[in-house]
């Protein structure tokens, strides 16, 4: 199982200087990848406005629907001190402070930028970084984001389909044409090509029915975000039913996300709300998962400054990697 360390970009601590340490560091220790997630702005307003909507719990084969987790407001969910550096820039300064490791996704809200734009930018990074790209995807589930950029909320998921479809067009291709909902263009010339052909892969995120179709139709793979090897095990069962059900013979590949699962107890950890770890116990909370079938993890380590985060860091790659090599 290969295993990435989150570039912390919602940190306000995680600038420049930050983000070049942790790169360099978790690329000279031996980790596969580098993970960056996506936020645009965080609305103000009354708490009925700008709550943020929970994400879909896995399903069991044969289940009908999934109830959501309970909203949180705003401010809870983006917590007083956090701001976002936009995933395409960050991916951009890895790209050149980076040789080896994999530069991902999770996620990019898909649905947040013109899908032409995105094409240009995800073709030219990977054209810079070597081929180093995997891009996982998201809908978005911030209603009050959504409103500030002006997307309908609700026809967000056919924007996400749609949007991978037009990129996956521009990068495979030196002309594309296109008539969708959303988009409609062509014919023209692309004017950019990514090293990794057709395209770099796309991994769509999600844990509920849609977006396992999602990935099954449109995806490389897929990038659940899994509060426990349990609920996993429920959505690759429905994985392979709906690709069954769908005539796709090879599933598609299975990342995790999993930005708050480990916290390892190292000298300067102080427990939180997640207890510490113990190496011998984290290596048996990831192999749960990698039994299962997951092929990639994308770990957020205790990250209350830079100094603890490479703390986190080298203990891991210390303690726990070896048994994943």
């Amino acid at each position: 199982m290969k295993i990435g360390i989150r570039i912390p970009c919602y940190r306000k601590w995680c600038r420049g200087p930050e983000v070049r340490r942790i790169a360099e560091c978790v690329e000279d220790l031996g980790f596969d990848s580098l993970w960056v997630q996506d936020h645009l702005v965080a609305p103000l307003g009354p708490p009925e406005e700008i709550s943020v909507g929970g994400t879909s719990n896995f399903l069991k084969a044969g289940e009908s629907a999934a109830a959501p987790a309970q909203p949180v407001s705003l401010f809870q969910y983006y917590a007083g001190d956090d701001w976002w550096l936009d995933p395409y820039a960050v991916w951009a300064f890895l790209a050149g402070v980076t040789s080896r490791v994999t530069l991902a996704s999770d996620i990019i809200t898909l649905p947040y930028r013109n899908p032409i734009v995105q094409a240009k930018m995800i073709g030219t990074i990977d054209q810079l970084s070597g081929g180093r790209l995997m891009i996982g995807t998201g809908t978005g589930h911030v209603e009050a984001e959504s409103k500030a950029l002006g997307i309908d909320f609700s026809k967000r998921g056919r924007m996400h389909d749609e949007y991978l479809r037009v990129i996956r067009t521009i990068l495979s291709s030196e002309e594309a044409a296109f008539e969708g909902e959303f988009v409609s263009f062509g014919p023209l010339r692309t004017l950019i090509r990514p090293v990794q052909s057709p395209a770099p892969p796309f991994y769509t995120g999600g844990n509920g029915p849609r977006a396992i179709r999602r990935a099954i139709e449109l995806g490389d793979g897929w990038l659940p975000n899994a509060a426990d090897a349990e609920g996993l095990a429920k959505g690759i069962e429905l994985l392979e039913a709906t690709a069954k059900e769908m005539g796709r013979t090879e599933l598609p590949r299975v990342a995790v996300s999993l930005p708050n699962r480990i916290r390892l107890a190292t000298p300067s950890a102080r427990a939180g709300s997640k207890p510490l770890m113990s190496a011998a116990e984290a290596i048996a909370e990831l192999k749960a998962y990698e039994v299962i079938g997951a092929d990639h993890v994308a770990l957020g380590l205790l990250m209350p400054n830079v100094d603890v985060y490479i703390e986190q860091i080298e203990a891991f790659a210390r303690d726990v990697l070896p048994a994943f090599r």
